[in-house]
């Protein structure tokens, strides 16, 4: 997929900076995305339908319904699987990004909803253009569509007549927002609250444990893109922020302005500790491991190159998984030599989120666990 000019995003959002305020409604209202339901007020007019639903996108656009929406096309490309995780289900979403439905095939929302896969994904071309004849022909109740990408991809999906939810995407306040627009269309708010809620007491305690670390924090260096072209998470991306987060230094933290690209004379410069492949291709640490030119890169001499994680959607962006990536890039950071309780952190998560308990097959998959294997320290997350 080519990436956006605007954003160099694999998610077509614009780069968004700094970790969330966490306010989950007040922050909504303060940025212009409340999601509420209508009718609670004594001032409500008359002739509005008490059960209706009233919601404010990103945009600052008021949409309303006037029941629960049972049918949702979403361009970008995060937004299928945090339906799905709101919904716990697949059968409200009729229409998709190419980009979601990948991620869905290749990871394990295919076996948790196997209808995921046959849900239509050709609702828009590789710049999020909508294509209106084929969504029409799904009769969505809303799609939801990029707000930061400009009106061109906007207003011809209202001239068709249809609703659209405008949506901005980058930070876990955009996050936040999501599940409580997607939650309150959906007629169930208090699931949102409580995909919130978990988030928030993840964020709390990983920052508690980050305080504690001592000594020099290892450099992580980020890899968008690898197997083509060499693209890394620079200083104002979502990865730097979750790289600080479990206490470790983004490598890479010179570049601005979100990714950028980097050749192997630039990497040996930074010498990062740690390198992470990113889910938006098929590199592998077997690729970096077999190539000499890497030979003397810290991270390469200490085995310590890993393919980040794929579960129910991509760990690398912001979604209802990245507690998991939280966890999970923590413990490669800074192993213990114990075995870690990630395992049982997917287990616990998925069946809030999907209620499902994947198998330890399921999870040696989203760990990527055979392509890990030669790397430092990964055996802390084998089953027992």
């Amino acid at each position: 997929m080519e990436l956006p000019p605007r954003a160099q995003d694999p998610t077509g959002a614009a780069t968004r900076l700094d970790l969330p305020r966490r306010s989950i409604l007040a922050g909504a209202v303060g940025l212009g995305a409340a999601a509420v339901l209508s009718g609670c007020g004594s001032d409500s007019p008359a002739t509005t339908n008490p059960r209706s639903i009233v919601v404010k996108d990103q945009r600052g656009t008021t949409l309303k319904f006037d029941k629960p929406v049972r049918r949702i096309v979403t361009i970008p490309i995060p937004a299928a699987a945090i339906v799905m995780a709101v919904d716990q289900s697949a059968a409200h979403i009729v229409g998709m990004n190419d980009q979601s439905w990948t991620a869905v095939r290749d990871g394990i929302i295919s076996t948790i909803y196997p209808t995921a896969l046959h849900i239509a994904h050709g609702v828009a071309a590789e710049d999020f253009s909508p294509n209106i004849e084929s969504i029409l022909a799904l009769r969505p109740d809303v799609v939801v569509q990029w707000s930061s990408q400009g009106n061109g991809i906007i207003t011809p999906l209202e001239n068709a007549g249809l609703p659209v939810l405008g949506v901005d995407y980058g930070t876990l306040d955009d996050l936040e927002i999501w599940l409580t627009m997607f939650s309150t269309m959906l007629g169930k708010p208090e699931r949102g609250e409580a995909m919130n809620a978990r988030t928030a007491t993840a964020q709390d305690a990983m920052v508690k444990e980050a305080a504690t670390r001592a000594g020099r924090p290892p450099r992580v260096l980020y890899f968008l893109r690898f197997a083509d072209s060499m693209q890394v998470a620079g200083a104002e991306t979502f990865n730097h922020e979750y790289i600080k987060l479990v206490g470790a230094e983004n490598a890479a933290a010179e570049i601005t302005g979100g990714f950028g690209d980097v050749d192997i004379e630039q990497v040996l410069r930074w010498d990062p500790d740690i390198v992470l492949l990113g889910t938006f291709d098929a590199a592998l640490p077997k690729d970096i491991y077999d190539d000499p030119v890497w030979k003397d890169v810290s991270a390469v001499r200490s085995r310590r190159v890993y393919k980040v994680p794929l579960g129910g959607y991509r760990w690398d962006p912001p979604s209802q998984e990245t507690p998991l990536m939280w966890r999970w890039l923590a413990d490669i950071a800074f192993p213990t030599g114990a075995a870690s309780g990630l395992r049982t952190a997917i287990t616990d998560d998925y069946g809030f989120l999907y209620r499902t308990a994947p198998t330890p097959t399921e999870i040696d998959d989203i760990l990527w666990m055979d392509d890990n294997s030669a790397s430092a320290s990964y055996g802390q997350f084998r089953a027992t």
